[in-house]
């Protein structure tokens, strides 16, 4: 019975290829209300009942390697003891309406907190196969309370919340990104494609966000945690050579002022079918040439990146408009590249005029 599941719900992930959601139009909930995350539920996989490929101690820490798995229910990582977590190469399919996809770090603060800091989540494919609608707050990728995740190469189909980043205490202090961030990651529809929740130094670099059923409210979305007590706004936060694509007019990037503080955006790619691409400061939308006039975005373009479909998003032609942003950040997902379990990803480096979205010739 469980084969016959697991083999339906992968014949659902094909049919989810070939065709689109709609979503309603409904005003969105607050993005920072957590209260229907259920952080205590016990229906969910952990590696004490999943294959581990290697676990080995190393300089105190206990190293972790996940690898190659598929999963048709939440998978949530222990985070009592200090553990190398390598996520990669897996395949996560849920319906569940509320919780996550992939829980790899805290809602709040506590003593599990940094248990999971310079985890690397890559290559790992998330499929969400429930009804969207506004009341859905499904949470995909989740890394909160850690810091210096790498995050990479992972793709994000219909997953409400995509890659969420989170911390802050209730006396206004976030957490500091001093390496990893998110780079060359595909995010497919869902309320949001990143986010942003009291914590610093993030960089978004590379990334693909796409929504094309209706269901967005924002592609990118940087705040404090207003679950604190005293909210700290996140700092420090860097947005280069992503392509970001809505079928209709949402927030390509939303911020509030709190946050504006070493934020920095540009080398990017925007395009909104439905007109010109808009963006937003606390609640206040902006245009293209009042956020431009504000000093963000001063070599981004507004140009179709002409993708060959709206699965694999690889674009018809190079796109050279990024900036150079030296090793570390060079490998980008190959044209040939497609999400196996088991399978790591094929990947291409940067030749020549550095290429914008997840997907580089």
């Amino acid at each position: 019975m469980k084969k016959l599941i697991n083999c339906l719900m992968a014949l659902l992930i094909v049919l989810m290829f070939a065709c689109e959601k709609n979503g309603d139009n409904n005003p969105p909930p607050d993005p920072n209300d957590t209260t229907k995350i259920d952080t205590t539920d016990t229906t969910h996989v952990t590696v004490d009942t999943i294959k581990i490929d290697t676990t080995f101690v190393s300089n105190g820490m206990i190293n972790i390697i996940i690898e190659g798995q598929s999963y048709y229910e939440t998978v949530r990582i222990p985070r009592d003891e200090p553990t190398l977590l390598k996520f990669r190469n897996n395949l996560i399919v849920t319906t569940n309406e509320e919780g996550y996809l992939l829980q790899a770090g805290d809602e709040s603060p506590g003593s599990e907190n940094n248990m999971l800091d310079d985890e690397i989540v890559t290559g790992n494919k998330l499929v969400w196969l429930g009804t969207n609608s506004n009341s859905i707050i499904t949470h995909g990728l989740f890394v909160g309370y850690n810091i210096n995740s790498v995050v990479k190469y992972n793709y994000l189909q219909d997953v409400p919340y995509g890659i969420i980043f989170k911390s802050g205490t209730d006396d206004g202090h976030n957490m500091t990104f001093t390496s990893g961030g998110c780079s060359y990651n595909i995010t497919k529809n869902g309320h949001f494609g990143g986010r942003v929740k009291g914590i610093n130094g993030v960089k978004f670099t590379n990334n693909t966000f796409y929504n094309g059923d209706g269901s967005g409210w924002y592609l990118l979305l940087i705040t404090a945690n207003m679950d604190r007590v005293t909210p700290a706004g996140s700092k420090d936060i860097k947005v280069y050579n992503n392509i970001f694509y809505s079928s209709t007019q949402i927030p390509m990037i939303a911020i509030e002022s709190g946050s504006l503080s070493g934020f920095e955006s540009d080398y990017n790619i925007f395009w909104c079918e439905d007109g010109d691409p808009i963006f937003r400061i606390e609640d206040t939308n902006k245009t293209w040439a009042q956020w431009q006039a504000l000093g963000y975005d001063q070599h981004s373009v507004v140009i179709n990146p002409n993708f060959e479909d709206n699965y694999s998003f690889i674009p018809k032609e190079r796109l050279d408009f990024g900036k150079d942003l030296g090793v570390g950040f060079d490998i980008g997902i190959s044209v040939d590249n497609n999400w196996t379990p088991g399978v790591s990803t094929i990947t291409t480096k940067q030749q020549g005029m550095w290429q914008v979205g997840a997907v580089i010739y």
